[in-house]
């Protein structure tokens, strides 16, 4: 016996959700080490070197966020359509 169209659906929805979910704590971790000034003299080079590379990985990571995002969307919507067209058919 295989697997239904609803469970298959549910653990698609399960998996993009939680690495959209870790995506996203490793994004709030970048950030928190992010400093909101900077100090000029030989030291204010590199923690200005090191707060761009923290921008540049969070830019790196919000396109997947979005994708994931909008898949986790799609995929929870799909699972509520089919949950709502297997309830109509049962009646």
């Amino acid at each position: 016996m295989g697997i239904s169209l609803l469970k298959a659906l549910l653990i698609a929805w399960a998996a993009v959700t939680s690495i959209m979910v870790v995506l996203l704590i490793y994004r709030s971790t970048l950030g928190a080490h992010e400093e909101e000034q900077l100090f000029l003299g030989e030291k204010g080079n590199l923690l200005e070197r090191e707060q761009q590379e923290v921008i540049k990985k969070e830019r790196r990571l919000t396109p997947f966020l979005y994708a994931l995002g909008t898949a986790s969307v799609v995929l929870l919507l799909s699972v509520v359509g089919v949950w709502l067209w297997r309830g109509l058919l049962m009646t």
